[in-house]
């Protein structure tokens, strides 16, 4: 008869091991659900100097952000690339020069619609040499501001043109282009007769911000907060917008195409948020099957900006009313929509802001658009108090918005 054996684990083993488990799933989602630590935006109260210190950063980086004007139009794009290019030649040399070396300092520029940031890396060791960084600012500033006309200037733009004019004949780029144009009207004096007035106003020290990260900022942005303006607001004069209508261009594909647009203010305004969630409700309605085929294009920028829908397919033909599908649209919300979209944006910025590098990459943003220093802190708290009425009403805003504009992309 074989021999009786003991059970493995006794019931005192099974509850000791069941009360473990239950602690560490209640200790793993407590730890889910906190809060992000959020980085500590400075500003300086006599400068548009924002900053942030990070003592274990392996550097040091300056972003010295250039206010451009929002680059909506076709002008205004490739004036803002010609910029960009333009920058880049005068700043090339610096960085084999000897105080720059010394430094072990690298540039690069980056751009977005509405600004070229110039970013300077240092490695952190160097973060306590203020005098020196101070004096490697001056040169870059002074280098900057000296405007040292290229002879190639013409055929940098025509080359710019040609590759804008091969871009154009995608349906959707021209239909954006073309309505760009209709809200902010390109000049009528040529864009590179204008262009050393442009390259002045945007290198300006009075149009710059600078932020600062990395090991022992504080100190160093109390070294360069002379060399900058006490005030960013350079005056900026807006184009003026075409009066809204109905458009129809050149057939340039075998599909008919329609736009619907209209401009909105900017990213200073105070109700971004709002719009922020009006926008993505809008973009999940439009995923619906039985609808054309869409494209939403949001747009929030240096005091200006949009909001387009491309539709195509089937169902859009040149006669198509609009005005019936913003009305589907507009009777198919309903507060479950606009409460998960709601939930889906708080869960996303939670997640990014978990990695402080997602957040640091806010740093020039709130600086640029002169947003509240504790800006991250309150944007969760804004999405949780903006209610759906209000969404509803900024939806509708857009949707029945008179002042809007239709271009019309017919087939061959």
């Amino acid at each position: 008869m074989s021999e009786a054996k003991s059970p493995l684990f006794n019931r005192t083993y099974l509850k000791i091991i069941i009360w473990i488990v239950a602690i560490a799933i209640v200790l793993l989602t407590a730890g889910q659900n906190k809060d992000p630590d959020f980085i500590s935006i400075k500003k300086k109260p006599d400068a548009p100097l924002y900053y942030v210190s990070q003592e274990k950063s392996p550097y040091v980086q300056l972003h010295f952000i250039l206010r451009t004007g929002a680059a909506i139009n076709s002008d205004q794009q490739l004036l803002q690339t010609l910029l960009q290019q333009q920058i880049e030649q005068q700043l090339a040399g610096l960085a084999m020069q000897p105080l720059f070396t010394q430094l072990k300092a690298r540039i690069r520029t980056e751009a977005s619609a509405d600004r070229i940031t110039l970013v300077v890396t240092l490695p952190a060791k160097q973060s306590g040499a203020h005098d020196l960084i101070r004096e490697m600012t001056e040169t870059l500033l002074q280098q900057l501001n000296i405007y040292q006309p290229d002879p190639a200037l013409e055929q940098r733009w025509a080359h710019l043109e040609a590759e804008q004019y091969l871009k154009l004949k995608e349906p959707e780029s021209l239909l954006l282009s073309r309505f760009g144009n209709q809200i902010s009207s390109p000049a009528s004096v040529h864009p590179l007769q204008r262009f050393a007035d442009f390259y002045r106003s945007s290198t300006a020290v009075s149009a710059m911000t600078l932020t600062l990260q990395g090991p022992d900022a504080e100190p160093l942005a109390e070294t360069l907060a002379p060399l900058l303006s006490k005030s960013s607001n350079a005056p900026i004069i807006l184009p003026v917008a075409i009066a809204p209508t109905r458009i129809r261009l050149e057939p340039v594909g075998n599909q008919t195409y329609q736009l619907w647009g209209i401009a909105l203010p900017g990213r200073q305004q105070k109700d971004f948020v709002s719009e922020l969630l009006a926008v993505r409700a809008l973009q999940q309605l439009l995923q619906q099957p039985d609808l054309a085929t869409s494209r939403l294009i949001w747009k929030s920028l240096d005091k200006q900006g949009y909001l387009a829908m491309i539709l195509h397919g089937p169902k859009i033909r040149t006669d198509t009313d609009l005005s019936k599908i913003m009305e589907q649209l507009q009777a198919q919300l309903d507060d479950e929509l606009l409460d998960n979209t709601r939930a889906a944006l708080q869960k996303s910025f939670q997640t990014q802001m978990e990695q402080t590098e997602n957040q640091l990459s806010m740093l020039d943003t709130v600086a640029f658009y002169e947003l509240p220093a504790d800006y991250l802190e309150r944007f969760e708290k804004s999405l949780v108090q903006t209610d759906n009425d209000k969404i509803r009403q900024k939806i509708s805003s857009f949707l029945s918005n008179a002042r809007h504009y239709q271009l019309i992309l017919p087939a061959y």
